[in-house]
């Protein structure tokens, strides 16, 4: 088997969590296929496995530093902005409830009054307690 092969094999094999006392013994069988196992053999030979420490340049890690930063800036952001967005979800849904109830008195009263320049209590005229009433139920229509 050429070293091209074996190379992919021992990176699996490094990959794999053994015991601190485990060993990987490496051997040829008689069709000269070549071998790895936990288990020691006849003309096996132990193979020696070191850990590879890959050590990045400062500028991949303080560029990894910076995406970490703009991520956690994103990420905050979006939450600003959820947060924003249910607030303002709120307050429309207190105004619709608001509206909601002035339409329902507007169907419980039968006359409306409202004060004239003097002071004194005038009936409000059935045309405009109707375009009242016509304006809020549109209001309602399109904001709720």
């Amino acid at each position: 088997m050429s070293h091209r092969k074996l190379r992919p094999l021992l990176a699996a094999l490094m990959l794999c969590s053994f015991d601190t006392q485990a060993q990987i013994y490496r051997w040829v069988d008689a069709d000269g296929q070549v071998h790895f196992d936990q288990q020691p053999r006849a003309g096996a030979e132990v193979v020696e496995i070191r850990p590879q420490v890959v050590e990045r340049e400062r500028h991949v890690r303080d560029s990894e530093a910076a995406m970490e930063r703009l991520t956690d800036i994103r990420a905050e952001e979006r939450q600003q902005q959820r947060n924003l967005l249910a607030q303002q979800q709120r307050q429309r849904q207190a105004r619709c409830a608001d509206m909601r109830d002035r339409l329902s008195r507007f169907e419980q009263r039968v006359y409306w009054y409202e004060e004239d320049a003097d002071g004194k209590r005038v009936e409000v005229s059935n045309a405009r307690v109707a375009e009242a009433k016509a304006s809020l139920r549109q209001q309602i229509a399109e904001q709720c």
